[in-house]
């Protein structure tokens, strides 16, 4: 009887150390992805931020490649809010930029789980 309880006690210790490691190694996963997620759209609003200043073709060149790769990281809505973006603003003459721009940092925030209660409306400043 005891030895029955031995190895039980041993298969329960071995079960538990392997969920936990999976469970430690799935937390892990979340979070590289939420940083790369975080210092690509970073690099996408700089890009942003470049164009808007300077409308060059290097600023448009990076623009594109810091859209491109985050194409591949940011969740749909996110891609869906930077194609309008694009679709309504780019080469237009309009006062929407600063809605459209304010409704894609909002989808960014949620899919970096951050609030977005009382967030205001938001624009580029040229200096």
């Amino acid at each position: 009887m005891g030895i029955t309880i031995s190895i039980l006690g041993a298969i329960t210790a071995i079960i538990v150390s392997i969920i936990g490691a999976w469970l430690a190694n799935k937390n892990s996963i979340v979070l590289q992805t939420r940083k790369l997620k975080e210092e690509h759209y970073v690099k996408y609003i700089e890009a942003i931020h470049n164009l808007a200043a300077e409308n060059s073709k290097v600023a448009t060149k990076g623009y594109v490649l810091a859209r491109d790769k985050l194409f591949l990281i940011a969740s749909e809505e996110v891609i869906r809010k930077i194609i309008e973006f694009e679709e309504q603003t780019v080469g237009k003459q309009n006062n929407l930029f600063d809605d459209y721009l304010t409704e894609l940092i909002k989808s960014i925030r949620i899919d970096l789980k951050l609030t977005n209660k009382n967030f205001p409306k938001i624009n580029l400043k040229k200096v």
